[in-house]
């Protein structure tokens, strides 16, 4: 698979998060990982596997997180694994109707699995 490719199907992994996430099917956000998937969120203990990861978007999700977006800005691939750097952006409204924004610097390694598809291997963000 070439750059170009991959930085394809990075844009539609992106944009199909993204639809899961504020959906708010944590179900569907969690099978976007990996098996053995670690989630490293900013400030917090690092988050592994299936089980844990479905609870952990579940969590996230309830928080109110709305309208997240992933950018691409560089991706790269070489044989199985594949990286994405970026940017993240979402939102919360509180009790009073006022909505914070928020953005980081993201970085998504994947691993591609036996049926030639890519799944995230690695979540980290700030």
């Amino acid at each position: 698979m070439t750059i170009a490719d991959f930085k394809t199907t990075a844009l539609s992994l992106n944009q199909a998060w993204d639809a899961a996430f504020n959906a708010k099917d944590h179900e569907l956000v969690a099978s976007f990982y990996d098996a053995a998937a670690s989630v490293l969120p900013a400030g917090a203990a690092q988050v592994t596997g299936k089980p844990a990861l479905v609870t952990f978007w579940q969590n996230s999700i309830a928080q109110g997180i709305i309208d997240h977006k992933l950018e691409l800005i560089e991706a790269g691939v070489d044989g199985g694994l594949a990286f994405q750097r970026g940017l993240w952006s979402a939102a919360v409204v509180d009790a009073e109707g006022q909505r914070q924004n928020f953005n980081g610097n993201v970085h998504l390694l994947y691993r591609q699995q036996a049926d030639g598809s890519w799944k995230l291997l690695t979540h980290i963000w700030n």
